[in-house]
């Protein structure tokens, strides 16, 4: 709407001239009216007709507002004889031939796109003609009156009154403008990578509260209420190890014949900026107890984010930028690169040992408990998800156009100390295996096109995706995964990352009880189902109680007495 000059889609020749005849023409009656004049001359009358009023303001907005460059460029060829409207009237009366005419409404056209005539003013005059405003895209009609702001689906409704051409370029634009902005949304980590892990030093999944609220779309099945009781904090012994592993990560990294096409280790524009991996303290006279503690990871060229650590919190992603601008450069925080990694050890525990105590309680400034709860909805959730979105949202869905939804995590609780290894050993078994095997058995065939993989960034974070593409010479492999990462890969790590993503779907399917199709998926988003309770009925409250308890929800709560899974997927709000 603000007609920027930037524009990602450059603009067809001739759809310029379309555009150009329209200005020229609206701004040649405005000049007839009084040379001094011609801006006040934009705004309509008042005995112009309803549709007439529209399009007078819309083009009186156009150019007075968003492109007063423009307007006064186009009034000055104008007043030198340059109209675009001129030119094609000599053409049609035959006055001028067309080779003469040509060069002339090219040269017009040129200058009016260096002016600022782009594909967003294109844009603005095509959608004001079905319907499409500023004023109604936000959902309001005037200043006091507001409406229903316009979604994408009714925008893409709108394009259909739109001649093909028109409709090809602007939805080809619009999804070039989504896709800029799912790239800005994961370079400054706020994108939604799907499933979420939970996890810490000390993960308990109480037994759930199971409910069935029996309406027409869940009739008899159950969703399960977990409440987990988490311990987020590390101990120095984890974080010690957890170095190491990037030491070793960082040095295979530098040997190793892969490559990121999407990101780098180091950033920023102009200069280098490279962020080290390595304990940092922060040494600040506000934090009396402890100095504060960090683990900064830089996950090198798969990522644009690193993986920072606390004793209290654990482990989180933020974007490299943000690392580096606001704890490592930051106005009020430079932390410094520890030398001493023993000392750092000590430090680490004093920090840890102080933050035993809830997350509501600080130990020092700025510094929290690391023991905290959450709640978990498993069981079948879909067929009542628009209710519990309804229920989480205090104005319902799509009423308040201007708030934004509260939206739930799908995420996984892994309890630590459950490796790949005591899945295989203790867990998985014949069966399972030879069920994954009839599905989609590649571990004896070579690397190929479509076949699945996984890559395990440092932190824990697992990341499905697929071979996208094979490269004979030398011979390697291009992958794309869920977060949007493309990787090239040699044989031997292709065939790694193949055995990875086996690992990850027999812990879903085995521990989280979550469908084979869905757990060999690589979507994005997943629907996750746990198995339900059988259909009888065994309510917690005594017959008659129903109708004179105070607790509500107890009303639809039955007993439960299936066992309390070893990881859990769910929603969490």
């Amino acid at each position: 709407w603000k007609c920027n000059k930037n524009c990602l889609t450059d603009a067809p020749e001739k759809l310029v001239l379309d555009a150009l005849k329209t200005i020229d023409s609206r701004l040649s009656e405005a000049l007839d009216q009084g040379l001094g004049t011609w801006k006040k001359n934009l705004a309509p009358y008042s005995d112009d007709t309803k549709s007439e009023q529209d399009h007078y303001k819309m083009m009186e907005d156009l150019l007075l507002y968003k492109c007063p460059q423009l307007a006064e460029q186009r009034v000055k060829a104008i007043g030198e004889g340059k109209s675009v409207v001129k030119y094609l009237e000599k053409l049609l009366d035959g006055t001028e031939t067309k080779e003469a005419i040509k060069p002339k409404i090219d040269e017009e056209v040129k200058v009016a796109m260096e002016a600022g005539l782009n594909f967003n003013v294109l844009c603005f005059l095509w959608l004001f003609d079905v319907g499409v405003t500023e004023q109604s895209a936000y959902g309001a009609n005037n200043y006091f009156k507001k409406g229903k702001p316009i979604d994408v689906p009714k925008f893409l409704n709108r394009t259909l009154g739109m001649n093909l051409l028109r409709q090809k370029l602007i939805v080809e634009h619009f999804i070039k403008h989504l896709g800029k902005q799912v790239t800005l949304a994961k370079r400054e980590g706020t994108y939604d990578l799907g499933i979420q892990t939970i996890g810490g030093h000390s993960v308990v999944i109480e037994k759930p509260r199971s409910f069935c609220f029996r309406g027409l779309e869940a009739k008899d099945e159950r969703v399960l209420l977990y409440k987990v009781n988490l311990d987020r904090g590390m101990d120095a012994e984890t974080a010690m190890q957890l170095y190491k592993e990037a030491e070793a990560s960082s040095d295979n990294e530098t040997n190793s014949s892969a490559t990121n096409i999407g990101a780098g280790g180091f950033f920023g524009v102009g200069q280098v900026r490279v962020i080290k991996s390595g304990f940092y303290i922060d040494r600040r006279d506000v934090f009396k107890e402890v100095p504060r503690m960090f683990l900064i990871i830089n996950q090198g060229r798969a990522s644009n984010n690193c993986v920072v650590v606390r004793p209290n919190e654990g482990k989180k992603i933020w974007t490299k930028e943000f690392v580096w601008k606001t704890w490592l450069h930051g106005n009020a925080c430079q932390l410094t690169l520890c030398t001493n990694i023993n000392q750092a050890m000590v430090t680490w525990k004093k920090e840890f040992d102080l933050a035993d105590r809830p997350s509501s309680e600080r130990y020092q400034r700025y510094c929290y408990g690391r023991h905290t709860e959450s709640c978990i909805f498993g069981g079948d959730i879909i067929p009542i998800l628009n209710k519990i979105l309804a229920s989480s949202n205090l104005n319902g869905i799509g009423l308040a156009n201007d708030m934004s939804l509260v939206m739930p995590d799908v995420v996984r609780v892994e309890p630590p100390g459950k490796t790949s290894e005591d899945d295989s050993a203790n867990e998985v078994t014949e069966s399972t295996v030879d069920e994954q095997a009839e599905d989609e058995d590649y571990s004896s065939e070579p690397p190929a096109v479509g076949h699945k993989v996984a890559l395990k960034m440092l932190g824990g974070s697992v990341f499905r995706g697929a071979i996208t593409e094979c490269k004979d010479d030398p011979e390697s492999f291009i992958t794309t995964f869920t977060d949007g990462s493309v990787v090239e890969m040699s044989t031997d790590e292709v065939n790694k990352a193949r055995q990875l993503f086996d690992t990850e779907w027999t812990k879903l399917v085995v521990d989280a009880d979550v469908p084979k199709a869905v757990a060999s998926s690589i979507e994005v988003h997943n629907s996750v189902n746990a198995q339900a309770q059988g259909a009888t009925r065994r309510p917690i409250l005594p017959a008659g109680e129903e109708k004179t308890t105070e607790e509500y929800e107890k009303i639809f709560e039955e007993e439960y007495d299936g066992d309390v899974p070893d990881v859990l997927v769910g929603l969490e709000f």
